[in-house]
């Protein structure tokens, strides 16, 4: 099997488990292990953004004004000077760093009582806590 059929399809799983475990939230990572992902917050930040609120954006997750530049990034990655960003290690790890950054953050400032950084207890982890310990 290729590597670039590998991605989508564990994608599709992730979505598959997720829906048959369903919860409050969409977001892979919390529906297992009930706390926020780095980009927890993303999809309606993007939804805020698309509606031209940056404010509502921003507030839902800061670095959705940069989600733009990675898509570009990833598109025309054999065009010009995307091709360079592509291919740079730096880059990749520069806004690896800035999402883990903002997510220690909004988890010291936010956790467990904001959404989108809240303790999810409808996830797996969860229910194995209590199935082991009850």
């Amino acid at each position: 099997m290729r590597k670039n059929t590998l991605v989508p399809l564990a994608a599709a799983a992730a979505l598959l488990v997720a829906g048959a475990i369903g919860g409050d939230s969409i977001c892979f990572f919390k529906l297992v292990y009930g706390v926020p992902c780095p980009g927890c917050g993303m999809t309606r930040a993007l939804a805020a953004l698309a509606g031209g609120d940056l404010v509502s954006a921003i507030a839902f997750h800061p670095l959705v004004p940069i989600v733009p530049l990675l898509v570009l990034v990833a598109v025309f990655r054999n065009t010009g000077p995307f091709c360079s960003l592509y291919r740079s290690e730096v880059f990749w790890s520069v806004c690896a760093a800035c999402f883990m950054a903002v997510w220690v953050v909004r988890m010291f400032a936010l956790f467990p009582g904001t959404p989108p950084m809240d303790y999810s207890q409808s996830s797996l982890a969860w229910r194995a806590f209590e199935l082991i310990f009850n």
